[in-house]
């Protein structure tokens, strides 16, 4: 894929991987972070849409996955497709993605611990 270029993204997985094109600051990151949260059916169904982190319900390192978000959120993407939910642009993207950034542990991290692998 020529202009592309892959990143490495853990945390889902640990060889998980994004992709990103410099030249229109596209993304596409897989599961690295996602735009409909995934444990809400609700939200699955409607597609509301929203930055969330990885799903929760499967997940290598919650530490390696917020390391990636920053480093994604570092490249300030104008578009992203993702590995669940609807693409997303512009401001919606950034500031959801910034604010993913800075507080994953209060929004992405499961509190009770129940889906910790």
């Amino acid at each position: 894929m020529p202009d592309w270029r892959w990143i490495h993204t853990p945390g889902h997985t640990e060889g998980h991987v994004s992709l990103f094109r410099d030249a229109d600051r596209v993304i596409v990151a897989g599961d690295a972070f996602i735009t409909v949260k995934q444990e809400s059916a609700f939200a699955v169904l409607m597609q509301e849409e929203e930055i969330h982190g990885p799903p929760a319900y499967f997940m290598f390192d919650w530490q390696d996955a917020w390391n990636s978000v920053k480093k994604l959120e570092a490249l300030k993407p104008q578009a992203a497709i993702t590995g669940h939910g609807v693409p997303m642009f512009g401001n919606q993207l950034r500031q959801g993605l910034a604010r993913l950034a800075q507080i994953f542990d209060r929004i992405a991290i499961p509190k009770d611990n129940s889906y910790v692998t």
